[in-house]
């Protein structure tokens, strides 16, 4: 993964969320419903029950008239703020203008990713603002977890920092994400989480004067070998980030991100966003894209950014883009 941004509307979570897929284990046998990841993405994980939302009942109709019918995406469902990841997105923002309106709705976030020394993106910064969106800058650091609480990467912090306050909009910035997963090297087991939380605590501490900044802690879709999800619940951050994608047929919202979102949930209340997920020929985009939608909306997550690019054919990075019926799809599902 490289740093990620993602921009978003000014509106977002507290005014205040590319990299290629990880490698991941060997995919489980079919009698058990996998979830995965995306970018980063983590191993399997196992299948989990997240409480089934009820609909209110309808008022009955009068004897004279039909019965009254629930739509499955009702005019009155909430929102969903939505955001994207596109490769072209550092050099113009024609394509994620095109996303939006093809969804039906302005994009409020948009992702992108840094390299350790790479500086503020100032192009896609001054075009989010523009267009009403907020960053979401995703770090990788390149030192290890020991030497980045020791100070050894202040210098790049610090200018980082001023860069972000400067700017003086928005920002949501997650650093070293999907540790919960072994696949970065300051994942586990490569890194102790003592060390991984003295470092994210160092971290924020170098960018006290930039106000504009809101922290997201990014976990990785729980998984079988993975870290414990509570681990990865840091102090002093605003918000959390579930990195998922459906990756095998059968995946649902409830078995992708089902278990991660309720492990966070049972240790705090902040909010929680769908930060990288994309659905691939495998799973189903046009059948998907519904169940991924009211399941952002049933569990009143924050937003959800769609990773829009072709990764290739393997299991693990396929052809999230989105082809114009499950766009179409993708309108349909969030206006109602």
């Amino acid at each position: 993964m490289r740093i990620k941004v993602i921009a978003a509307t000014l509106a977002t979570v507290g005014g205040l969320a590319v990299a290629g897929c990880s490698a991941q284990p060997t995919a489980p046998a079919a009698s058990t419903p996998a979830a995965t990841t995306v970018p980063g993405t983590g191993p399997t994980a196992p299948a989990t029950s997240v409480p089934p939302t009820t609909v209110p009942p309808t008022t009955a109709a009068p004897a004279t008239e039909a019965p009254a019918t629930v739509s499955a995406y009702p005019r009155a469902a909430a929102p969903v703020s939505l955001g994207v990841y596109e490769p072209s997105e550092g050099n113009s923002w024609a394509d994620v203008q095109a996303f939006g309106e093809q969804a039906g709705q302005p994009v409020r976030y948009v992702v992108t990713y840094l390299n350790a020394s790479d500086p503020f993106p100032q192009r896609l910064g001054q075009d989010a603002a523009a267009h009403g969106a907020e960053l979401i800058l995703q770090l990788e650091p390149a030192m290890s977890m020991a030497r980045v609480a020791a100070g050894d990467d202040d210098a790049y912090l610090d200018s980082l920092a001023a860069q972000i306050r400067d700017y003086g909009h928005p920002v949501i910035v997650s650093w070293a994400a999907e540790a919960n997963g072994d696949w970065y090297s300051w994942g586990a087991p490569h890194t102790s989480i003592t060390d991984y939380r003295a470092a994210w605590a160092h971290v924020m501490s170098r960018f006290t004067g930039a106000h504009n900044v809101t922290w997201m802690a990014t976990i990785n879709r729980t998984y079988a070998s993975a870290a414990p999800t509570s681990d990865y619940v840091i102090p002093g951050v605003d918000m959390y980030g579930v990195d998922a994608y459906y990756t095998f047929p059968g995946d649902n919202f409830q078995t992708v991100f089902g278990t991660t979102i309720a492990q966070i949930r049972a240790v705090t209340d902040k909010p929680i966003m769908a930060s990288e997920t994309g659905i691939g020929p495998v799973a189903g985009q046009v059948k998907s894209i519904p169940d991924l939608v009211a399941g952002v909306r049933a569990n009143h997550l924050a937003g959800m950014v769609y990773f829009n690019e072709d990764q290739g054919t393997s299991q693990y990075h396929q052809n999230w883009r989105l082809s114009p019926t499950a766009l179409k799809t993708l309108r349909e599902a969030l206006s109602g």
